[in-house]
């Protein structure tokens, strides 16, 4: 049975978690935008999961390494670009990834994102023109 993501519901529970960080000593708690622009598209239910876990981790890295100076926007559109397929893109105007980036922490978060985007037969590519990172996938509704 296809699941339709509730978009208000959705970016409700994203910011609620990440509108600000949470305030840590010296250290002052920082503004964050975070937008949505998604057009409703009906996914079945196990796609639908899986985009959702990429659409949180990836902004969940942007709220945590995008502007370690200060607050800033994080973008999220989701559309369809024809019949059969959707396009997803998170984007931020921060720091960005540098060439010669370790990753951080345990790369868990980019494990769940490579199998969720495999569970949807595609890959998330980075945009390396754009200033800070934006991050798009392309993948079938069904």
């Amino acid at each position: 049975m296809p699941a339709t993501t509730s978009r208000a519901s959705t970016c409700r529970n994203i910011w609620a978690r990440w509108s600000t960080n949470s305030p840590r000593p010296g250290r002052p708690t920082r503004s964050r935008a975070l937008s949505l622009a998604a057009e409703p598209i009906r996914l079945p239910t196990d796609r639908a999961v899986s985009l959702g876990v990429i659409v949180t981790e990836l902004v969940t890295n942007a709220c945590k390494y995008a502007y370690p100076t200060g607050g800033g926007e994080v973008r999220v559109a989701l559309r369809r670009i024809d019949d059969d397929l959707f396009l997803l893109a998170v984007e931020d105007d921060g720091c960005g990834i540098p060439e010669d980036a370790v990753p951080r922490g345990t790369g868990l978060g980019t494990k769940l994102i490579r199998a969720m985007a495999q569970s949807l037969q595609t890959i998330v590519e980075y945009d390396p023109t754009h200033t800070g990172v934006r991050a798009t996938l392309r993948a079938a509704v069904r």
